[in-house]
């Protein structure tokens, strides 16, 4: 049974551009380019519509073995346990996530912040405490870490993978001027 590598954390925070890295390591990544580029992610998203109706169906991980899938935090929970995987989790400052989910809604949600915070707060704990009490082996990565120390975050990850990748490759994927909303 080969490993599947999870790319999760919250909405805005790295998940896409870590699935970008991935692509260059090369891990097979498994998307239906269904969500288009956009001002907000000029990329690409690298989703699969299927994840979103994990709570009710999670076959689709079986054609995920041995590549990588973005699963935002908190659908990790549905993963079915009888499949192997490896985790990479996004993070970000809550601040950052609040204030680029306002802007990718083009909505002023300020009003809204604590409740916000809170779920995704919420989200976060749930999500941790799955990987845990199952023993499946994540990374944290830092968004901002990764944008402005890319050497050291990127050859973290590389150590956590076991593979043979150029940090220096692997960094062209970063891009400073993405980083726009901190």
């Amino acid at each position: 049974m080969s490993v599947i590598t999870i790319v999760t954390g919250l909405p805005r925070s790295g998940t896409s551009l870590m699935m970008q890295i991935l692509e260059q390591v090369p891990i097979e990544i498994l998307t239906d380019n269904q969500r288009e580029k956009d001002d907000n992610n000029p990329e690409g998203y690298y989703e699969l519509e299927a994840v979103k109706g994990i709570v009710r169906n999670n076959d689709f991980l079986k054609s995920a073995q041995g590549k990588a899938i973005k699963v935002v935090a908190p659908l990790p929970q549905f993963l079915d346990l009888n499949l192997s995987y490896r985790v990479i989790f996004m993070r970000r400052d809550m601040e950052e996530i609040l204030r680029s989910q306002e802007i990718m809604l083009n909505k002023d949600q300020a009003s809204e912040r604590e409740k916000f915070r809170t779920i995704y707060d919420l989200h976060l704990k749930k999500t941790y405490q799955f990987f845990l009490m199952n023993q499946i082996p994540f990374i944290d990565i830092s968004y901002s870490s990764l944008v402005q120390e890319q050497e050291a975050e990127i050859s973290k990850l590389i150590d956590f993978l076991g593979v043979e990748a150029s940090v220096d490759c692997l960094s062209k994927c970063v891009k400073k001027e993405l980083y726009r909303n901190k």
